[in-house]
């Protein structure tokens, strides 16, 4: 495969890398799926020690598909996910586990990958547990509750060859910090505590700092790439 390291994409919260950097001896090439969740601390303002990291919590998916077509559509891969998948943040790891999907060698000339939040009923598809490090250095617990239900996609246009042996990976890195760096992290040092002194950011606590969230997921959703 021409792909080791094809693509990186980074857009405020998701990192799309595509590689091909792993072998396999069944002779068949595989495309897998993995999450990288990013636990370490993001600074929000260079002069202070304010920050925040999260660093638990879960992120819930109703929808996975995954589409890759050769120039002339003689080869098609296509697979879809249709169920209740549960991304454990701390490590990244994925229930039901995706297993990889076996890919016709060939020339190709077209990725897609398209996942989507859980929004079938009030449970938040983000739940996310962490800390905000203050312009003081005072330390506070937050919880992200975020009902929603945007699809992220991504779509890539090139030529591409996989060969025999090889795993073609898609990396999704998802960065919850990265979300607060502007508006929403300035809102921080007047958001209201619940009784057990915790930042809930959801649409009834902390509504304005949830809606700068919501619109900045919204516009990271779809990424189009001409190779």
């Amino acid at each position: 495969m021409k792909l080791k390291k094809l693509i990186a994409i980074s857009s405020l919260a998701l990192l799309f890398v595509f590689a091909s950097c792993e072998k396999n001896e069944s002779g068949t090439p595989t495309v897998q799926l993995r999450f990288d969740t990013v636990i370490s601390e993001t600074n929000l303002k260079s002069a202070t020690p304010n920050s925040i990291e999260f660093t638990s919590g879960e992120i819930i998916l109703e929808n996975i598909e995954f589409e890759t077509e050769s120039e002339n559509d003689s080869i098609e891969v296509e697979f879809e996910i249709d169920s209740y998948i549960t991304i454990d943040f701390a490590t990244g790891n994925i229930t039901p586990d995706l297993s990889a999907v076996e890919i016709v060698p060939g020339n190709y000339s077209e990725i897609e990958i398209e996942f989507e939040l859980w929004d079938q009923t009030e449970q938040p598809s983000i739940d996310l547990s962490g800390t905000w490090t203050d312009a003081n250095g005072e330390i506070h617990p937050i919880r992200l509750l975020l009902p929603l239900g945007q699809t992220f996609g991504l779509e890539i246009e090139g030529d591409y060859t996989i060969h025999e042996n090889t795993d073609m990976i898609a990396y999704i890195t998802i960065d919850p910090g990265s979300w607060f760096i502007g508006e929403a992290g300035n809102l921080l040092s007047s958001a209201t505590f619940n009784d057990e002194g915790i930042i809930i950011v959801s649409p009834d606590q902390n509504a304005n700092i949830y809606d700068i969230l919501k619109d900045t997921i919204d516009e990271i959703s779809e990424v189009e790439i001409e190779l």
